[in-house]
């Protein structure tokens, strides 16, 4: 309920510093936006990982990463449209507006059958939900190397993903020399493969597994198609659409896994980490994405942007998301007798041979000597990721000042 209200409210005040072409006041839209947007995935995650587990999650989640796709390439596509319709840019952003405050209305019959259900369901069942969830902020001193493996993924690829969805209509204009409404439509293609993809990877997941090898394919494709998109004169749709593929295998294959490993009471905090990495690193990419552009637009005199740099930039780092994605795979299969590899009919074996490993955390972290346990190394996940986030702080008040 908090998350959809920042970001009504968030949306509401942006679209308000249109008439007004205030900077400062969409920043404070912005940042209100920011806040709801970044928490409100977290929280879908969690309550359908708390509904489903194993068989059926993969799917479910699919279908939640499918309808989000499939809004944001309608707003990709119909931004221009609705600006010229009503003659004023503003007008896309009270179209999104309008979106969010029927999402907050959705929310609100969520709220209201829970509670319902929760009057219904008698105290024997409700302790047991209790328990269940009952969360020790202990737990997170114990999280698995492998969990933390898929935090640095999400540092790198998320990041790439989401900072190339920001300048992808820009780059579509001003390198293939698109008009704006083209430019618009040609980015909206970047998120149509997971419209189609994703609900079927899901099915994939539940009978097949086999996420590390996709989480690899994912990193693979985001490479390629920023290589194909920065130095070819390729028609932009092709290097898009291997893009979409990135997109569309990546994040079911990295948020199913770490429902895998993680106990229930933790997933929520776990995959909270595993979203704040993401908006860290996207954060830090931003920044230096747009670094990287003015400094190539001194060399080029034909335009006020280059993106050389740029794509240079994003498959080198495509590269280093793919050596992590390796590792990842790597440690499954080692470590993990490949339970993150499995599918629904393997998984009770491959779970059974890493049992004891799994309830370990548990088992540490609510023993009265939990510090005995603690080892140097289980800090630094943690301190590295504090850092990052006060890096981005840093260099985001540096480029406001």
């Amino acid at each position: 309920m908090c998350a959809t209200s920042l970001i009504m409210i968030g949306n509401l005040i942006i679209s308000i510093s249109t008439h007004y072409r205030s900077f400062s006041t969409m920043v404070v839209g912005r940042i209100l936006y920011g806040l709801g947007s970044g928490t409100i995935t977290v929280v879908q995650e969690t309550i359908l990982g708390s509904w489903f587990k194993g068989k059926g999650l993969a799917i479910t989640i699919a279908i939640q990463i499918t309808t989000s796709r499939i809004a944001s390439f309608l707003s990709m596509g119909t931004a221009i449209p609705v600006a010229k319709r009503f003659g004023f840019y503003g007008a896309a952003f009270w179209a999104n507006f309008i979106v969010c405050a029927l999402s907050f209305g959705i929310n609100l019959v969520y709220m209201v059958a829970m509670k319902h259900i929760h009057r219904e369901a008698s105290p024997e069942m409700l302790a047991r939900l209790r328990s269940k969830h009952k969360f020790n902020p202990r737990l997170v001193l114990f999280f698995f190397g492998i969990y933390w493996l898929i935090i640095v993924e999400s540092f790198t690829v998320g990041a790439g993903w989401t900072s190339f969805l920001h300048i992808n209509s820009e780059l579509v204009k001003l390198r293939f020399g698109a008009n704006d409404a083209v430019a618009a439509w040609s980015a909206s293609v970047s998120q149509i493969m997971p419209i189609f993809i994703v609900p079927f990877l899901g099915w994939f997941f539940d009978f097949f597994g086999l996420r590390t090898d996709m989480l690899v394919v994912s990193t693979a494709t985001f490479t390629f198609s920023m290589a194909l998109l920065g130095f070819t004169k390729a028609n932009p749709l092709i290097g898009l659409v291997i893009f979409s593929i990135s997109l569309a295998l990546g994040p079911l294959s990295e948020i199913t896994a770490i429902s895998l490993i993680l106990p229930t009471s933790s997933l929520g905090t776990g995959l909270g980490i595993y979203k704040s990495a993401m908006n860290i690193g996207s954060t830090i990419v931003d920044i230096v994405v747009g670094v990287l552009q003015d400094r190539g637009s001194r060399f080029v005199e034909d335009t006020e942007h280059s993106y050389d740099y740029v794509m240079a930039f994003f498959v080198v780092w495509g590269g280093l998301s793919t050596l992590v994605a390796c590792s990842v795979f790597l440690v499954d299969k080692l470590k993990w007798n490949g339970l993150l590899r499995s599918n629904a009919g393997r998984r009770k074996e491959a779970y059974h041979a890493v049992k004891t490993k799994i309830g370990r955390p548990m088992l540490y972290a609510s023993a009265p000597n939990w510090r005995d346990y603690v080892a140097f190394w289980n800090y630094i996940p943690l301190a590295t990721l504090a850092a990052m986030l006060l890096i981005s702080w840093v260099l985001f008040g540096m480029k406001l000042a």
